[in-house]
């Protein structure tokens, strides 16, 4: 067989087989739902959706930035170690280092003890007095209303001169408008007119 029947053969082969066959219409048909799926049909579709969940496990770190971190951690050292090595130290030696007052030193390493106490112990809700949790409190003033008491003599009264007093007190301390409105929007005032 030469090359030009070869090529002859082939392009025969592809005028036959060019011919488009009748298109399936599969998709205007209504997708399955999970309800009109078989048992096994259910099961090869979960294992299907499984295998594409690709990517890293919940909670992994990227790999750039472990890499990074097991860098910087052989040139410089763990942060959370060097600093429990300075609070380590009392407020005379710690001053004696930086050269600073032993007032300042300490203060430093309260900080440090502090902020290091997260990782031995939960932080703690605020409590009140009886041990009750204490829920935080929101004050919103809107278009100049304010939440003070005025005394008789018209002066703003301190909050602990009329928390504990009865409401009745409350009461008294308000300020009542000292003139009558200007316009009066009673039945009497639109008699006269049609």
């Amino acid at each position: 067989m030469t090359k030009k029947d070869a090529i002859g053969g082939v392009i025969a082969a592809a005028a036959a087989g060019a011919a488009p066959a009748e298109p399936d219409q599969l998709d205007m048909l209504m997708p399955p739902t999970r309800s009109t799926l078989t048992a096994k049909e259910r099961e090869r579709v979960e294992a299907s959706v499984k295998a594409d969940r690709r990517g890293r496990p919940k909670g992994a770190q990227n790999v750039a930035t472990r890499q990074m971190l097991e860098f910087v951690r052989k040139l410089c050292g763990d942060p959370l170690e060097r600093r429990f090595r300075y609070a380590m130290h009392t407020p005379e030696s710690l001053s004696i280092e930086l050269g600073c007052t032993k007032l300042e030193a300490f203060d430093r390493l309260d900080k440090m003890w502090s902020e290091l106490a997260r990782y031995f112990y939960a932080q703690q809700a605020s409590v009140d007095g009886q041990g009750n949790a204490v829920v935080p409190r929101l004050t919103m003033l809107i278009g100049g209303q304010s939440a003070t008491v005025t005394g008789p003599d018209g002066q703003v009264r301190p909050p602990w001169t009329y928390i504990d007093h009865a409401a009745d007190q409350t009461e008294q301390n308000q300020q009542v408008s000292a003139s009558a409105p200007a316009v009066s929007y009673g039945s009497a005032s639109s008699e006269g007119e049609d």
